[in-house]
């Protein structure tokens, strides 16, 4: 009997040990499956991370070498260095006030490796008096690097040593004092507009094919005036070789301390200036156009290029695809409107 009872009990424990090795077998092979699994889970979040860049980039810029697009775009391009992994190859591609390089970029492959440095004017404004063979919707803004402020400069050797004295003689001389522009349609342009409205003023428009052929215009005296971005002209009023007479800005710049404001200088209303952003073809991966946002907004937040647009009096001020296109839309149709006013357009 107690034979039995021993063997009863050897039985038992052979089961619960039995039954304990089957449990720990199904515990290993559930954590093996989790493990499986997250490392599935992972490897599938990585391969979501674009491989971008793997080639060379090229940025359009729509305007002659020289100009406040080029100097920006060189400057990005500079600040880049280390930040995104490919060279940045600068292409110049002028005309109509900045279409032809925008038409450019618009028939250009959607591979994410054609940028544009767009400015303002031939995104939006322009389109409504310069023929294009795109609308404001054929690209993709990808975001917006910031801002420029507009002087209104003089050569040195001009008669007007205030803003004030400009007013009083195209007052008293309606339509003679011929007064340059980097072209029509420009975001410049249209300030100057805005400026012989609210200073009730007859002047002589004078557009250029972009900054690069203004800036000689004004130098030799072959125009009354220019509005022109501080970047391009500040050396040159340093140097005493052109008077700035007013900025089109709601305060005074660093760099041109002791020139006023417009409003400063009497006329009320007139502040602004051109916004510069990077489009790319319609049609690019928008996982690629993310990565490119991404990768630029390091560029604009970097040492090198804050301390470059510094150097150029440019107020940086990012802003996403979303906010870019936004603001874009909304300086198209207030310049819509100031085109009708000025009976340019119907």
């Amino acid at each position: 009997m107690l034979k039995n009872k021993l063997i009863s009990i050897f039985m038992l424990i052979m089961l619960m040990a039995l039954l304990a090795a089957c449990g720990n077998s199904q515990e290993g092979s559930k954590d093996t499956n989790e493990s499986t699994k997250d490392s599935s889970n992972e490897t599938t979040e990585e391969s979501k991370e674009v491989d971008f860049p793997t080639k060379d980039i090229t940025l359009i810029v729509p305007y002659n070498a020289g100009g406040v697009s080029d100097i920006l775009a060189r400057s990005f391009a500079e600040a880049a260095t280390g930040i995104i992994d490919a060279n940045i190859t600068i292409k110049n591609v002028n005309g109509g006030s900045g279409t032809v390089g925008n038409y450019e970029l618009v028939r250009a492959e959607p591979d994410g490796y054609t940028w544009l440095w767009a400015a303002t004017g031939h995104i939006s404004s322009t389109l409504h008096v310069t023929e294009a063979q795109y609308t404001k919707d054929d690209f993709e803004i990808v975001n917006k690097a910031g801002d420029m402020v507009v002087a209104v400069v003089v050569p040195k050797d001009s008669p007007f040593e205030t803003f004030e004295d400009l007013v009083k003689y195209a007052k008293e001389n309606p339509g003679q004092l011929n007064v340059g522009n980097p072209g029509e349609g420009t975001v410049v342009a249209m300030l100057q507009n805005i400026f012989a409205d609210r200073a009730e003023v007859e002047i002589s428009n004078v557009p250029f094919d972009g900054s690069g052929p203004l800036l000689p215009a004004v130098l030799g005296g072959h125009i009354d005036a220019a509005f022109m971005n501080v970047p391009e002209v500040l050396g040159q009023v340093q140097a005493g070789e052109l008077k700035a007479l007013a900025v089109l800005s709601e305060e005074r710049v660093e760099v041109l301390p002791d020139v006023p404001t417009a409003a400063e200088a009497g006329v009320e209303g007139v502040a602004g200036g051109a916004a510069h952003f990077i489009i790319v073809p319609n049609g690019v991966d928008p996982e690629i156009v993310a990565k490119i946002d991404e990768l630029s907004k390091k560029v604009y937040e970097s040492e090198k290029f804050i301390e470059l647009m510094n150097q150029h009096s440019y107020q940086l001020g990012y802003k996403n695809g979303a906010d870019a296109k936004a603001e874009v839309d909304e300086w198209f149709e207030t310049t819509k409107e100031i085109y009708k006013k000025l009976g340019l357009i119907e």
